[in-house]
């Protein structure tokens, strides 16, 4: 068998799959009282995504891990809906990091295993090892699916690069504040080489301009 080429991983002829991988953020005010858009700000200080554990996200096992999503930009507006994006109790804002897949492979990030808990039970994943695991039941009783995010993760927190491909904002006018703010400030790690309104790509998500 030929060896892995993380190169193949682009695919930029196929209009379902992209070159990149997306990871959001979102408020986090009820434990530390930090905005979806303070909290990329501190990721780009830092160079850092930090990993969730289970009692932050929806990690499986011991281990932290860092997720994102294979999406096209043009797919964002069914991520960002209202049911995700709720600033009350948000799993997503319109707030986030982009890398390359290329990247994010060299750093140990993999698609994860999509498997409903009996599976996960009859297949004796060990508990190292359940960080890559979602959860997708479908049955008459139970219907639980995320397989639509296409996730990747990666063990542990992730490095950001230097320069990460863009960052994603909600407005034109957190572009510009942004943009600003890097410019006026050296203790940026990671800064990136685009900034990109979500409010632009996602049309018919009003609520996204609010604010």
């Amino acid at each position: 068998m030929p060896n892995a080429d993380p190169g193949r991983l682009v695919l930029q002829k196929r209009p379902d799959l992209t070159p990149y991988l997306i990871h959001l953020t979102k408020n986090t005010r009820r434990r530390d009282d930090f905005s979806a858009y303070e909290n990329l700000v501190n990721i780009l200080e830092c160079g850092k995504i930090w990993g969730s554990n289970s009692s932050r996200g929806f990690i499986k096992g011991p281990n932290r891990a860092t997720c994102f999503m294979d999406v096209p930009f043009s797919a964002l507006k069914f991520i960002l809906d209202k049911g995700n994006a709720d600033p009350g109790d948000p799993r997503y804002e319109a707030f986030g990091v982009v890398v390359t897949k290329k990247y994010a492979y060299e750093q140990g990030c993999r698609p994860v295993l999509y498997l409903s808990d009996d599976e996960l039970a009859h297949l004796k994943i060990p508990e190292d090892e359940k960080w890559r695991v979602v959860r997708f039941e479908h049955s008459k009783t139970r219907k639980i699916s995320w397989i639509h995010e296409r996730e990747w993760r990666c063990k542990g927190s992730f490095p950001l690069p230097k320069k990460p491909i863009a960052v994603l904002v909600r407005s034109t006018k957190d572009s510009t504040k942004l943009a600003k703010r890097i410019a006026k400030c050296h203790a940026f790690y990671s800064q990136p080489r685009s900034i990109i309104p979500i409010e632009i790509m996602c049309q018919g998500l009003p609520f996204l301009t609010k604010g």
